[in-house]
């Protein structure tokens, strides 16, 4: 089936800044369409992003990011059969950089995910069915859900250094029943805090920003709303934490800055391992800088047997830095975020690259997010295992939760033929 048109658009995410929507139309008038996330907290690593820089909106603007897609990836693939994986390589070639400054990564992006979606019509599949044949997986599976609960760091304004407090029910049979269990503890952790006079607001990521300055006490009382929760309802949890290491350190310095103390890379790995040693925790995120190699392999020769180890801006989903982890034995997982890297093929690549070498994956959105549901169907599409897609309020991350919902039903009940 052939592209007939493809145009674009600046649109807005759930943090009222700009982004791009994308548009495909192909020969039976059918259009699929797709918007890219931005994040708060990046990598110095993940590829461009390509704003307008001029007066309007603190140059912001992403309409020149739109333009690109009309003026230049739209020629290469008009009245052509759609092939989401030729033209997405053909459009990495397009940009021909490595960092994908010269297209910018939501451009490609946008154009990426909506061809993957036009490609999964032409094939009269759904999309995680497409992604699952694209991956070449004998089977699909739905994700472990990972829910932020606590919000900290760049996501709130609230004292906490730890950027997100998650957690992971465990002993379920289903999505559905995970996230029932997942809605009860968010739920019950609401109520405590009121209980405890503890005030908050609600975080970038929809997680709760309660006003603490201490990440024990905040652990402390997830904690105990996890036994409360499993007293009552009969739901385990572990908890997880992405602590956003690089945005904690000072490079003068070469130390970390945590409540007012400087500690060395040492020091972090032995404050992780007390946190470890206290609190029933199974996965710790960017717990070092970006460029803290010898730190990371540190922590992994520590704690690689008592904890996921997941590098995010350390990795920014790009297969070369994931292999330079692989090679030197430097974290067990890697978080994968479709706007690092800049096309669905190539995230494809870096979690089989994972997947090929025991890693564990973990999908994620952004904390800029927009109400498409892509990374729901990718993420069952190309088994990753775990996926992150914020708390459980706000319409931006709820859309990717009911999709899981969604799609755990047509598998269980397929549709009629």
């Amino acid at each position: 089936m052939k592209i007939k048109d493809m145009r674009a658009r600046e649109v807005f995410n759930s943090r009222g800044w700009p982004t791009i929507a994308c548009d495909i139309v192909l020969e039976d008038g059918s259009i699929w369409t797709s918007s890219v996330p931005s994040g708060l907290s990046c990598g110095t690593q993940e590829a461009k992003v390509i704003t307008d820089g001029d007066e309007r909106l603190w140059g912001k603007g992403m309409r020149r990011a739109a333009a690109i897609i009309e003026q230049e990836i739209a020629p290469l693939l008009l009245g052509r059969s759609v092939h989401a994986i030729d033209m997405d390589l053909e459009i990495r070639d397009l940009d021909g950089t490595l960092d994908k400054s010269k297209l910018g990564a939501p451009s490609m992006l946008a154009a990426s995910m909506s061809l993957y979606r036009a490609h999964a019509h032409a094939e009269s599949v759904q999309l995680y069915e497409f992604i699952g044949y694209a991956m070449g997986a004998d089977s699909i599976s739905l994700p472990f859900p990972f829910f932020n609960v606590i919000n900290g760091g760049l996501h709130a304004n609230n004292g906490l250094i730890i950027q997100e407090f998650l957690v992971t029910p465990v002993g379920l049979d289903s999505f559905t029943a995970a996230l029932d269990a997942g809605v009860v503890l968010f739920h019950e952790l609401g109520s405590f805090f009121k209980q405890r006079a503890v005030s908050f607001a609600y975080g970038e990521e929809g997680g709760y920003a309660p006003v603490l300055d201490d990440y024990t006490i905040a652990l402390e009382m997830l904690s105990e709303v996890i036994a409360t929760v499993q007293m009552k309802y009969g739901y385990t949890f572990f908890c997880a934490l992405d602590v956003a290491a690089s945005h904690l350190y000072d490079a003068d310095k070469k130390r970390y800055v945590l409540q007012n103390e400087l500690l060395s890379s040492a020091d972090m790995v032995n404050l992780y391992t007390q946190l470890v040693d206290t609190f029933p925790i199974c996965s710790i995120e960017d717990g070092l800088h970006e460029e803290d190699w010898e730190g990371w392999k540190l922590l992994t020769e520590l704690l690689h047997d008592r904890v996921q180890l997941v590098g995010d801006d350390l990795f920014v989903t790009n297969p070369h830095r994931i292999a330079y982890g692989i090679e030197r034995t430097i974290a067990t997982a890697a978080l994968i975020k479709p706007n690092q890297i800049g096309s669905i093929t190539e995230t494809i690549q870096s979690i089989q690259l994972c997947k090929d070498n025991g890693w564990g994956t973990m999908l994620s959105h952004r904390s800029g997010e927009t109400e498409d549901t892509f990374i729901a169907d990718f993420a069952v599409g190309s088994n990753v295992g775990q996926i992150k897609m914020g708390g459980l309020t706000r319409g931006e991350r709820l859309a990717k939760y009911n999709r899981l919902v969604t799609i755990e039903d047509y598998l269980q009940r397929p549709l009629a033929e």
